[in-house]
């Protein structure tokens, strides 16, 4: 076999490839006889027709049969033996056969990228602090109070910012009325009443009382709900007949017991301890995009054009079904088909690179993952869905997951080691 490897691109190659003649013959021999084995033609007990009138017979089929296995197999050896990584699917052209002479071929395939790593052990990290403050904690409390707020009525008073208001309203066009509703629940600080833009709201009403009313002069819009009268000078009359006041539940005993806590403090103790592992997700979170953006920074090297282009338009693809099936008008999509492709192109790269040189880190360091990590993964995976652990691993073969799954914990892993090999700085803390 004759492998001759040319460079036409970032990561593509040629290569031409010969069997010699020899080679070709061997396997047609072969072939034919195990076929002259089988053959079962009129006139002749199985496998006892002559040679020639089987190759007479099948010649063709057979010529085919041999081709594609010697074009296979010499495929994976002149891989094998030149040490190429091929991504994506080779492209087999010019595959000339007759018996007696060498048989020629070519392949064009993208290969991956040959590339050498910098130094990435030691990277410098910012590690943010997750200790948790009183202010953290009294504003986790605030939320939580938020959270209970309910609207009261409000018997003697004026209107306030975030009051809602219950009120009547009409509509009138110089002195006729053209539009009239009861019982409507306005917000004062929003900007609509029955549909109509109302931009001075607030300030019409802070201050007046149940009972009360203001006038606002207003312009009926495209879409006031009678026709004739829209795009039209108006004057919207407010009638307030009820003031409902959102007002939330003391920060105390009383608020805790409510959420099943004994004392303020019990409370109090939950939120901080929550508080402090949500910071260290996303401390951890943070680490980890400052590895990624420092392993990018070593990622000189081209990718494979054609896989590139592949995972772009696949990743394309499924974003477009997202956004159709969250209701996004097609039109705007394909109005927003550029920005989305320069979206997709980027991330698909910087996933790709990152992948490249994780598992380079991987192998040069030696971390892989144990079946028994795998089924301590699956477990937790059960746990969370509430299944068993087995039917959780026969969800992920039927669908091809646990390789996948295996990498993810493997490049996990991999970062977990730079994130402990590191150089970490915490605010107002020296290097260590």
């Amino acid at each position: 076999m004759k492998v001759e490897i040319e460079e036409i691109g970032p990561c593509k190659k040629l290569l031409k490839v010969e069997i010699p003649k020899e080679k070709i013959d061997d396997e047609w021999q072969e072939q034919l006889k195990e076929l002259c084995k089988m053959a079962d033609l009129p006139g002749f007990r199985k496998g006892k027709a002559p040679r020639s009138l089987v190759e007479k017979k099948f010649g063709e089929r057979l010529m085919e049969d041999v081709k594609q296995k010697l074009v296979s197999s010499t495929y994976e050896e002149a891989v094998e033996k030149n040490k190429l990584s091929p991504v994506g699917e080779p492209e087999i052209s010019d595959v000339n056969m007759e018996l007696g002479k060498p048989l020629n071929f070519e392949v064009t395939m993208e290969v991956l990228p040959t590339f050498e790593i910098g130094e990435y052990k030691g990277l410098q990290l910012k590690k943010e602090s997750v200790s948790v403050t009183d202010k953290d904690i009294k504003a986790a409390l605030k939320t939580i109070s938020g959270q209970k707020t309910q609207l009261t009525i409000v018997k003697d008073g004026k209107v306030e910012d975030d009051d809602y208001i219950i009120c009547d309203c009409k509509v009138k066009v110089g002195r006729k009325i053209v539009f009239e509703d009861e019982d409507l629940e306005v917000m004062v600080s929003g900007s609509t009443v029955a549909d109509i833009n109302v931009p001075d709201l607030k300030s019409n009403l802070l201050g007046t009382k149940s009972g009360g009313k203001c006038s606002i002069d207003v312009e009926l819009g495209d879409n006031f709900s009678v026709e004739q009268y829209r795009n039209k000078s108006a004057k919207l009359e407010i009638s307030v007949k009820e003031i409902k006041r959102p007002v939330s539940p003391e920060i105390d005993d009383e608020m805790a017991k409510q959420m099943g806590y004994d004392s303020l403090a019990e409370l109090s103790e939950f939120v901080s301890k929550k508080l402090e592992a949500e910071k260290k997700r996303m401390v951890d979170n943070d680490m980890r995009e400052q590895i990624y953006k420092n392993l990018l920074e070593m990622a000189n090297f081209d990718l494979p054009k054609d896989v590139i282009e592949s995972q772009i338009n696949k990743r394309l693809h499924r974003h477009q079904i997202e956004l159709l099936n969250r209701g996004t008008p097609l039109e705007e999509i394909e109005k927003d088909m550029g920005n989305l492709k320069n979206a997709s192109e980027e991330s698909v790269i910087k996933d790709f690179k990152l992948s490249l040189i994780l598992e380079r880190i991987a192998e040069k360091e030696k971390i892989f993952v144990t079946e028994a990590e795998v089924n301590q993964r699956i477990n937790t995976l059960a746990n969370m869905y509430g299944t068993e652990p087995s039917k959780m691993r026969n969800q992920l073969e039927k669908i091809g997951n646990i390789p996948n799954l295996r990498y993810q914990m493997k490049e996990s892993k991999t970062v977990d080691f730079l994130i402990k090999e590191a150089v970490t700085k915490e605010p107002n803390q020296k290097k260590k």
